[in-house]
């Protein structure tokens, strides 16, 4: 599944998970995205067993607005790294690279996220691997 393509449109819900405990191992997550197809004026969704939840991290279903950082980068690397409020529980989608992922999680999780996915951009090949992140961060 291309989802660079499926990002650029707006996101409004994403579904995750089973299980409720924080495990040391990785585990699958099935994602279900409902998003509003621009070019089509479509509400459309789709369905993957296509991410991992992080090891250390709890495992459970979530679903909300899909929040991308209010900053020209989408690392949320930056002290003041910003969210749009959204006035209901969100999801954080945070890019890979430049910091850790516990300081992209803790950032995402001082503003108010139910939970965060962080992904590869599409220069930096479309995979999915295990993340590590020592700590409680929710």
């Amino acid at each position: 599944m291309n989802w660079g393509r499926k990002l650029s449109a707006v996101c409004l819900l994403i579904l995750a998970g089973v299980l409720r405990a924080v495990q040391a191992v990785p585990v699958k997550a099935n994602v279900s995205v409902l998003y509003v197809n621009a070019l089509k004026n479509a509400t459309e969704s789709e369905r993957c067993e296509c991410g991992l939840y992080g090891v250390h991290s709890p495992v459970a279903s979530v679903h909300g607005p899909v929040v991308a950082p209010n900053a020209s980068s989408l690392q949320a690397c930056l002290w003041n790294t910003r969210f749009p409020a959204t006035g209901s529980p969100w999801i954080a989608l945070i890019e890979r690279g430049n910091c850790t992922f516990t300081e992209k999680i803790q950032r995402a999780a001082a503003q108010g996220a139910e939970a965060v996915v962080i992904y590869n951009s599409i220069m930096n090949g479309n995979y999915t691997v295990p993340m590590a992140h020592p700590g409680k961060c929710f």
